[in-house]
């Protein structure tokens, strides 16, 4: 085992450094259906909610599918103006997914 022991007030800066320089966590399935349950309408058009969420459009709509396959998430309107809104197990399943 090494004996390094870092100088005195490094830590501090390399904290921030790192905090700065960190990346975002990767949106999920999950993400897209909290940005939706805190919307006090639980809905958004289909963009506004690619946008919010930061996913990229393969992985969005691969998502979109599976959580509308799964019933948690409708589609509402026509074409590419339509939006998304969060079916009642969808606000179900954040509930049960939120840390206590």
């Amino acid at each position: 085992m090494s004996d390094f022991k870092p100088r005195p007030g490094t830590f501090l800066p390399y904290m921030e450094f790192e905090k700065q320089h960190a990346k975002p966590p990767k949106a999920s399935p999950l993400t897209l259906l909290e940005i939706l349950a805190h919307r006090s309408e639980q809905s958004l058009p289909l963009f506004d909610l690619q946008s919010q969420s930061g996913m990229d459009p393969s992985h969005y709509g691969a998502a979109l599918k599976n959580l509308q396959d799964a019933g948690f998430v409708v589609f509402e309107g026509e074409g590419l103006g339509g939006s998304i809104r969060l079916t009642p197990s969808g606000a179900q399943v954040v509930r049960i997914a939120k840390p206590a």
